[in-house]
């Protein structure tokens, strides 16, 4: 099966639209990296234009008459009255942990006036600032824009690229043999279908993971545009203490995996569809589809709990990844999701090389 998958490269990069397609994710990565730091150049004079205090790396806090600093968001959500103007401040890190420490303790000696986002929101706060606490590092100004840390971790939600090219390689992929008339030949050689067919779903799936790394390489490099940011501290109070290089990680991961089972559905197309253009076209559709009919699926889910376990409500894997608040329709949990993606897969691909190997060759 090792001649078969040589043969699939070299088949395949000797086509030039597979350099170009990797070329343009180049040029759309830094492409965007230019636009970032366009518009960070935008927001520079907006702290001066809004009279805020001079920023020093902890939380935007507000100076009661008692001469307590609180979070804006503490501050804000009391139910006391407030008299006269809040004084803004700014601190530091140093400062910011006791103070969102004191906060946090306050709101859960008070379940009933504040509810468990609140107290999540606060307890992201307080991871954020711990971490660069911990690591002698300060955050640098939310004023100054989008950093390379930030840019860097969340080139993983714009896998809709690469993951567009892997599917249109595996929709091609086995329909270009049954157009081209060249399964005939392919077949006279000493290899089962089941061979052909592994080695032509494993070259997609290299080719996804390369397009993948392509992309991150690409972000990596161009994040250097960007105001710096180290990679191991907290990327943004709204993650916690998690930082750029596990959330670039994690959803280099799930993408992945989501890759793979689009590449599945597009090879299953391709093995029952003979037309090569309407194979890529039944591939995009399926990918472009998921996301449109899992936004309709948790209002019928509320009603049919069984529904959750659809291939469509699977397709939130990034959103539990991005966001360890985000709840998936059904209240399933990462894992399993993730095993609901791999039973699919599985199924898809058996039901594959059901038809592939039923498949007549005398009608291509």
């Amino acid at each position: 099966m090792f001649i078969l998958m040589k043969n699939e490269f070299i088949k395949l990069f000797s086509k030039k639209s597979s350099w170009i397609l990797q070329i343009f994710l180049v040029l759309c990565m830094f492409g965007m990296s230019f636009m970032i730091m366009k518009s960070n150049d935008s927001m520079k004079s907006y702290r001066e234009d809004a009279e805020q205090p001079e920023f020093k790396g902890g939380i935007e806090g507000i100076k009661t008459k008692e001469g307590i600093i609180m979070s804006e968001y503490t501050y804000w959500n009391q139910t006391d009255e407030m008299q006269g103007e809040p004084e803004y401040v700014s601190l530091t890190v140093k400062e910011s942990v006791p103070v969102l420490e004191d906060n946090l303790k306050m709101m859960k000696s008070q379940p009933k006036k504040y509810d468990k986002v609140s107290v999540k929101v606060v307890e992201k706060q307080l991871a954020f600032y711990k971490s660069y606490q911990e690591n002698g590092e300060t955050p640098l100004d939310p004023m100054a824009g989008t950093t390379s840390a930030q840019f860097f971790s969340s080139f993983g939600q714009l896998y809709v690229l690469p993951t567009l090219f892997a599917v249109i390689i595996a929709s091609m992929i086995i329909a270009a043999e049954f157009s081209g008339g060249t399964i005939k030949l392919l077949l006279t050689r000493p290899y089962s279908r089941m061979q052909i067919l592994w080695s032509k779903y494993i070259v997609a799936i290299i080719y996804g993971f390369m397009s993948s790394l392509v992309m991150a390489i690409s972000a990596f490099v161009f994040s250097y545009m960007l105001p710096h940011q180290s990679l191991n501290v907290a990327i943004s109070e709204d993650l916690g203490g998690k930082t750029a290089i596990a959330l670039a990680g994690q959803l280099f991961s799930s993408n992945f995996l989501l890759m793979i089972l689009y590449i599945t559905i597009a090879l299953f197309f391709s093995a029952v569809i003979r037309s090569q253009a309407l194979a890529v076209g039944v591939g995009m559709g399926v990918l472009f589809s998921g996301s449109i009919l899992g936004q309709i699926l948790p209002s019928i889910i509320e009603k049919y709990d069984w529904l959750k376990w659809l291939l469509f409500n699977l397709l939130g894997l990034n959103n539990q990844v991005l966001d360890s608040a985000y709840s998936a329709p059904g209240n399933l949990s990462i894992l399993a999701t993730v095993i609901g993606l791999v039973i699919y897969i599985a199924l898809i691909y058996t039901a594959t090389l059901a038809l592939f190997n039923k498949r007549d060759v005398a009608l291509s």
